[in-house]
């Protein structure tokens, strides 16, 4: 009876501290996604972002051409913008516009990450491209936790197109996957509900993702495919593909070749 009620006693203290520090568990602003294709980059404007609740946040911004779309790309919970610019080169090189935005919190901003934190983040990026390139379309292109932004970005301001990388039909069903010991529909703060948030979706829609993601499960992309309503979506499976590496299977050039069909 003492071992249970020890027991009892150490898994309440754990969901406590979970508690209090979750969102340290959620966001990973110090960590670095180091990928073979680092060094793969472009000819980029470093431009600062103002949000609404008075944040001024670091961008990196290459111009459309020819009144190309811009892309609005959101990064995952972890890395920073550097880390994933190699994705986009190929969007670059045939004359797309590019904002890459940074978190509130990651790679030296001001702030501390939270779901509505994020959200205002993204909003001032749509602002600066409408601002900046108010003759583009938009399309929001989400990896991960940034298809959580980018998705309840798209639920207030609809893009014309979204594009989502390895995202999940909810930050607490993803959490739930991976601690599964845990009542995380009672603790967790920001959900990110993206499944609920796409049932408004009427913009052209692709979503990508591996078969072996052990992050967040390819049963996420499928029932996020199911619940968008729009008519022009597309599901594309890489069969070897993990979380972070779907570049290596060719995802970047059906990324520019899915935007072409759409663009004209």
């Amino acid at each position: 009876m003492k071992i249970v009620l020890g027991l009892a006693v150490l898994y309440g203290l754990a969901l406590i501290w979970v508690a209090v520090n979750q969102r340290k568990l959620m966001y990973h602003p110090a960590e670095r996604l180091y990928t073979p294709h680092q060094s793969e980059t472009f000819a980029h404007e470093s431009v600062v972002l103002h949000t609404a609740d008075g944040l001024t946040l670091k961008a990196a911004y290459k111009a459309p051409e020819n009144g190309k779309p811009v892309v609005i790309y959101f990064h995952g919970n972890t890395g920073i913008v550097a880390d994933a610019m190699h994705k986009l080169v190929p969007l670059v090189n045939a004359g797309y516009g590019v904002l890459m935005p940074e978190y509130r919190g990651f790679d030296g901003n001001a702030g501390t990450p939270s779901e509505q934190g994020l959200i205002q983040d993204a909003e001032a990026a749509l602002r600066f491209v409408q601002t900046t390139a108010p003759d583009s379309p938009v399309v929001y292109y989400g990896m991960s936790m940034g298809t959580g932004v980018a998705n309840a970005l798209a639920a207030k301001f609809p893009p014309a197109a979204l594009v989502q990388e390895c995202g999940f039909t909810s930050m607490t069903a993803a959490a739930q996957n991976r601690y599964w010991f845990l009542p995380v529909k009672l603790l967790i703060k920001d959900t990110y509900d993206s499944e609920k948030r796409i049932a408004s979706l009427t913009a052209p829609l692709l979503i990508l993702h591996g078969e072996k993601d052990k992050t967040v499960p390819v049963s996420h992309a499928r029932k996020i495919l199911k619940a968008a309503p729009t008519a022009d979506k597309t599901i594309k499976i890489y069969p070897d593909g993990h979380h972070i590496d779907l570049y290596d299977f060719g995802a970047s050039e059906d990324v520019l070749n899915w935007l072409n069909k759409r663009s004209g």
